[in-house]
């Protein structure tokens, strides 16, 4: 019989032991392996009632008498289950919801995927198109939440578990949601595979190898994104295109892909990505496609490409800030901030910008476009109104914190005050 890899001992974190149980034969098996191997963390359970038919509620106290059994706590989540277009995938997000908001940190979740489960995940996502890292399957180990997923069963067949389970004398729960062949992962593993395996029988073993080559040439791919996003980033949004990465769109895919995840983002769809790479591929250095997905958007301009996070910054807003505090600005723009100020506050306006401004900066003779003063800083042209103006007494006085009129750098330099603009924003060179 396999044993547990990786074992407790390997384990990371220092929190609880959260063993995902549905009371099935495969997270019974493990939570029983867990007993007879031995786990010195505290062990607990967690069945998530998913309420998709009317025996959910008994396979839960069911569930709760299997754990009880191995005296093991046990907890009941419910949730709720908005179906959409695949209730087998939205079942699986609020599953991992739940999970995720039960977990405190350095807790490690145990999920008992093994190896079957493993070789139709990759086949599942062949059938769906998957890259490298789609195909490498699923990840023995990855964070999760304030902790980590784990998977320790990987190396087990379904015949293994079902040899412990007879062994043992366990009475596992079933639950009828594995026998509809409606859902995808039971299709293949029910009706896919028992045909391939007749004409291939090798095929688990060249499967998991297959995966194993695809998690080892995914990661290859993950280290050069990483060494062509040091190399061309000039700001944590704004990326230089290089010539050999607008040459190669899939060595450019995975360096976006890699950009986005290093911003905190979930990556744009696939397919989203290799079409707005086809339409960089035939622009200008002034033409700007974009691509808009949940998370934010990236734009192309003059040979470079611009991460906005998060929704559009509103177009037209104003505020008063009396500069006594920091004033946060709309949209994810940033903040100001007045330091050092010796004198009472000055009553300030700052808002996005308006058609036809002009700005005389200290120390220049004459009154200058705003647009143009942006232009040449090299801001792109959706940013150039989010650059917050301010305004004093109705007059402009200064374009975020790089321009300032005589006005306002005299009154600054009069209260030993410093304004500062903090932003994600590109700031121009």
């Amino acid at each position: 019989m396999p044993k547990l890899n990786p074992s407790p001992p390997h384990w990371p974190g220092r929190g609880r032991v959260v063993v995902a149980f549905s009371g099935g034969p495969d997270s019974l098996c493990l939570l029983h392996r867990l007993r007879t191997e031995g786990c010195t963390r505290p062990l607990t359970c967690l069945h998530v009632d998913h309420g998709l038919d009317k025996d959910s509620g008994k396979r839960a106290r069911a569930a709760n008498r299997l754990a009880m059994a191995t005296e093991t706590e046990c907890h009941v989540l419910h949730v709720d289950v908005n179906p959409g277009d695949s209730p087998e995938a939205a079942a699986r997000r609020a599953r991992y919801n739940a999970i995720e908001a039960f977990m405190r940190d350095g807790d490690v979740v145990l999920t008992a995927h093994h190896a079957d489960d493993q070789v139709e995940t990759v086949l599942m996502r062949l059938l769906r198109g998957a890259g490298p890292a789609g195909l490498g399957g699923i990840p023995r180990q990855r964070r999760f939440g304030p902790g980590w997923l784990v998977r320790p069963l990987l190396d087990w067949k379904r015949a293994d578990i079902e040899h412990f389970i007879d062994q043992h004398g366990l009475s596992p729960i079933h639950d009828p949601a594995n026998d509809r062949s409606g859902f995808d992962r039971n299709f293949i593993g029910q009706q896919l595979m028992p045909i391939i395996r007749r004409r291939w029988p090798g095929t688990g073993r060249s499967v998991l190898r297959s995966g194993r080559l695809c998690r080892g040439a995914a990661e290859t791919l993950a280290e050069l994104a990483a060494e062509d996003l040091d190399h061309d980033l000039l700001a944590p949004t704004c990326l230089r295109l290089a010539h050999s990465r607008r040459s190669n769109p899939y060595r450019l895919g995975e360096m976006l892909r890699h950009w986005c995840h290093r911003q905190g983002l979930a990556a744009p769809p696939g397919r989203r990505i290799e079409q707005f790479i086809e339409q960089v591929q035939e622009a200008g250095s002034d033409r700007q496609p974009a691509l808009a997905w949940e998370q934010g958007t990236i734009r192309h301009w003059r040979d470079r490409l611009w991460l906005q996070p998060g929704p559009e910054p509103p177009r037209h807003w104003t505020l008063d800030w009396r500069s006594d505090r920091a004033l946060d600005l709309p949209g994810g723009i940033g903040r100001f901030e007045l330091s050092g100020a010796e004198h009472p506050p000055t009553a300030l306006q700052i808002c996005s910008g308006r058609s036809g401004e002009h700005l005389k900066p200290a120390g220049q003779a004459h009154h200058r476009p705003v647009a143009k003063l942006l232009a040449e800083r090299d801001i792109p042209p959706w940013q150039r109104d989010c650059w917050p103006r301010i305004y004093l007494n109705g007059q402009l006085v200064g374009v975020g914190d790089v321009w300032h009129s005589e006005k306002l750098r005299d009154w600054l330099g009069s209260a030993n005050a410093q304004l500062s603009w903090l932003t994600s924003l590109y700031r121009g060179c």
